[in-house]
């Protein structure tokens, strides 16, 4: 039985037709760092939002949360950017604003 081929075109032996390497890549439209830059600084004011009631929030529902203002990817990449300049925290998988530090603590 040979693999149907999956939306790119590509046929994938041992897989499904929803499993392409190539749907997993950043799209065409980020091409430049100025484009991630403007992506994540139209994402994080609704990831940061959402975040701001104290509620830790697993990826899958902060993506579902915001799935009709915002793309998943866009999501994923402005919570992976948040959790590395110490916006966000991921603690167990779970995302939560980050605790404030005030100038006596840091």
């Amino acid at each position: 039985m040979a693999a149907a081929p999956c939306a790119n075109g590509c046929v994938h032996p041992m897989s499904g037709p929803h499993s392409c390497p190539l749907m997993d890549r950043m799209p065409d439209r980020y091409a430049s760092s100025a484009d991630i830059n403007a992506m994540i600084a139209r994402t994080a004011p609704a990831v940061l939002e959402l975040l701001g009631d104290g509620v830790a929030r697993n990826k899958k529902a902060i993506v579902a949360a915001l799935a009709k203002r915002h793309a998943k990817d866009e999501i994923v990449r402005t919570l992976m950017r948040l959790t590395v300049t110490g916006q966000v925290a991921d603690v167990d998988h779970k995302y939560r604003l980050a605790p404030a530090i005030g100038p006596d603590q840091g």
